[in-house]
């Protein structure tokens, strides 16, 4: 993509010359490309639920899991910050951009179908309790309009923090509105959730939130939240994995957990296997989603991930291809 300048965000989508969709994955990148992932590809197969200009399309990551992502990019690179081998996609193979906000912008301004006219209803509410519009986008299927009307769920990505909190809250209060799943669609949730992670279901369960999924007239969504501040991970710290730990924490909280991938402080820990630190372990960094929750309002947990150190801190992180560890909240560990 030579020449673009675009600020390219957490989950904006790219298009590729042999016209696959990848999305990318955080704020930071590379000056050369950027981290993500391929999850569509043209399909061999003739018929899809996912067609781009009468093309159908293969979904190639059905569940995000590191294993999946890694296996289904064909391009890595290695990492100092991460310590860690990346799947992402180098600028020369990027032909198109789709960002979220313009995307909202042109379904609202003239909807096509039923599901687009879903989105105007579900963020012009959304809109309603967060004062106005600014900052909401669109994801998934939706965002490069190869959506299928009967199975596509609404993904919303909400940009800066003010309005990124607004929404939280304004959904917590309004669950009348933006149902929690409940009885049988809970169940089958967690069960999903559960095989995936390992976790127990009532592990899982404790880390269910309607800010971050749930019923909009009978139809799914998802929000995911970001700061709107882009970087480079060239000029972040070098991190050196010292090995795979397993600690109670007692974690802060607060605002930075919000954004992919999700960080939030430790003020207390305690190791009980593993490697040493060789210094304080100050952050857990999480590329699991799913424990967004419990970073975002903090307390004590177990965690296991790898113990990583930087000349100045040490950190857990989670969800990484070589250990992919969990968060458990304490009162279900």
């Amino acid at each position: 993509m030579r020449g673009f300048n675009h600020c390219i965000l957490d989950h904006y989508y790219l298009r590729l010359v042999n016209n696959c969709l990848f999305v990318v994955v955080g704020n930071k990148h590379l000056d050369y490309g950027f981290v993500g992932y391929v999850k569509y590809c043209p399909s061999l197969a003739g018929s899809s639920i996912w067609v781009f200009k009468g093309v159908p399309l293969e979904r190639l990551v059905k569940w995000y899991d590191v294993r999946e992502v890694h296996g289904f990019t064909p391009w890595k690179i290695y990492v100092p910050h991460y310590d860690a081998v990346l799947p992402y996609v180098p600028r020369g193979f990027i032909v198109d951009l789709y960002d979220p906000v313009n995307r909202l912008l042109e379904i609202i301004s003239s909807p096509r179908d039923s599901l687009e006219e879903h989105v105007v209803g579900f963020t012009e509410q959304l809109g309603s309790l967060a004062n106005g519009l600014t900052g909401l986008g669109v994801s998934g299927s939706i965002l490069p309009g190869i959506h299928n009307t009967l199975y596509s769920d609404v993904d919303i990505v909400v940009y800066g923090w003010r309005r990124a909190v607004d929404i939280v809250e304004s959904i917590r209060e309004n669950k009348d509105i933006f149902k929690p799943f409940t009885g049988g669609k809970l169940l089958e949730w967690a069960h999903r959730i559960a095989g995936k992670t390992g976790l127990t279901l009532k592990q899982v369960l404790s880390l269910y939130r309607n800010w971050r999924r749930g019923l909009f007239n009978d139809r799914e969504y998802s929000i995911l939240y970001n700061n709107d501040i882009s970087g480079f991970l060239t000029s972040e710290a070098e991190f050196k994995t010292i090995g795979s730990v397993l600690a109670r924490v007692e974690i802060k909280g607060g605002i930075e957990a919000l954004n992919y991938p999700s960080v939030s402080g430790v003020e207390n820990y305690t190791i009980f296997e593993g490697a040493k630190p060789l210094m304080d372990v100050t952050y857990i960094e999480s590329f699991e989603s799913l424990y967004i929750p419990i970073l975002y309002e903090g307390g004590k947990a177990v965690a296991k991930g790898l113990l990583q150190c930087s000349n100045t801190t040490c950190r857990i992180l989670v969800g990484g291809v070589e250990e992919k560890g969990f968060i458990m909240p304490g009162d279900t560990a």
